[in-house]
């Protein structure tokens, strides 16, 4: 027995809305399904008042292309069309519903309104439940569950791979232990993934970003804390781990260390949002060697490490725990093939009692944009029979 669609996959993020349109057959005689990638666009989501339109207009430019095979126009024309996309903010209702309002639109800036599967789908003339959602960093979960999962599709996996630290222990390809990820971005997302049984794995979400599990481990890092306390009582570690942490870092520094930011560095920070600030202090770390930004870079990458080393020591992932997010990669030039990589060093530094533990955990990044396009291709595969 065969089975035949069009999906659309799609990463929907506050800035930029990413869909891809693919082919995909799957055949109970073979293994690994069949998908066929057609067509992908990227827009910009607050040009858009909702999915429904960002979907609309991907379906249009998809109509206007010449397709050869006729089973894939014919599937466009009778919306024969499954469609998961991970998005942002809170999902309910059976994976049906997400709170959006953290997408601003142009050019008032107000929030998209709740998005329905079902408004959705008789919006575009779907058929009735064509269409999910997952959480972003959800999607990113189902990324890994592909990544060790030798029935997947080489579309649902990603080989952009760094390692970081590997294992000799036995654990590292046992199909019964967890695996685990954290990604540092506009905050510090994280999920778990646990074997089903039937040899793949299934992702759980996680809240791990968002505890209150900084420990200073030296004056200035009590310090750092005592800054953080002003405004509040309760510091999460994404505060210290995501990109906003950049420019909170770089004002403590100023006022510790008593140092004024070069006019250089002040004018590049003026000329940008709040957003663009961790790149403009990233790049006057790497270009211009501002000791101020690598402070905070060398300060990020420490508290980053200790933070995976909790992760480690919390999930006691033996399968691996992955990095993602976009800062890592375009911090490259401080930690990688450096003797003195800080990120490395304090990830396996957890004291007498747990260091050789997190020791036993496979520590890899993955740098790749389509982690979540790739992961809602895959939970459409194993929940597709």
């Amino acid at each position: 027995m065969s089975k035949s669609c069009a999906v659309i996959v799609g990463d929907i993020g506050g800035t930029n809305a990413r869909v891809q349109f693919l082919w995909y057959n799957y055949n109970q005689t073979l293994l690994t399904p069949s998908i066929l990638h057609i067509s992908r666009q990227t827009y910009r989501t607050n040009t858009f008042t909702g999915l429904g339109e960002i979907l609309q207009r991907f379906l249009n430019e998809i109509s206007n292309e010449e397709h050869q095979q006729e089973d894939i126009r014919n599937a466009i024309l009778n919306k024969n069309i499954r469609i998961v996309l991970a998005v942002c903010g809170p999902i309910w209702n059976n994976r049906r519903s997400n709170d959006a309002n953290n997408v601003r639109m142009e050019p008032d800036g107000s929030g998209w309104p709740t998005q329905h599967a079902d408004d959705i789908e008789n919006y575009l003339k779907l058929k009735p439940n064509s269409l999910i959602f997952l959480n972003d960093f959800e999607a990113i979960g189902y990324c890994l569950a592909a990544q060790v999962d030798p029935r997947a599709n080489a579309l649902c996996q990603s080989t952009k791979i760094i390692v970081l630290h590997t294992s000799s222990t036995e654990e590292t390809s046992e199909t019964k232990s967890p695996v685990a990820c954290l990604g540092a971005g506009t905050g510090l997302g994280a999920c778990y993934l646990s074997p089903d049984g039937s040899g793949r794995y299934q992702v759980h979400p996680s809240e791990a970003g968002m505890t209150d599990t900084f420990s200073p481990r030296s004056e200035e890092e009590w310090c750092l804390l005592k800054y953080l306390r002003r405004h509040q009582s309760f510091i999460e570690i994404e505060q210290l781990v995501s990109g906003p942490a950049f420019v909170t870092m770089l004002q403590f520094y100023s006022e510790y260390l008593n140092q004024s930011l070069t006019s250089k560095l002040n004018e590049d920070l003026e000329k940008v949002s709040q957003d663009d600030a961790p790149a403009i202090i990233a790049q006057h770390a790497c270009d211009y060697q501002d000791s101020l930004c690598l402070r905070v870079v060398d300060t990020f990458l420490d508290i980053y490490g200790r933070t995976l080393g909790t992760a480690a020591q919390t999930f006691l992932p033996y399968r691996g725990l992955y990095i993602t997010g976009g800062i890592l990669p375009k911090l490259a030039w401080r930690w990688q093939n450096n003797p003195e990589n800080l990120l490395l060093k304090s990830y396996l530094d957890q004291g007498p009692k747990m260091s050789e533990i997190v020791a036993r955990v496979p520590l890899t990044l993955i740098d790749d944009d389509d982690l979540g396009l790739k992961g809602c291709l895959y939970y459409m595969t194993i929940h597709d029979k």
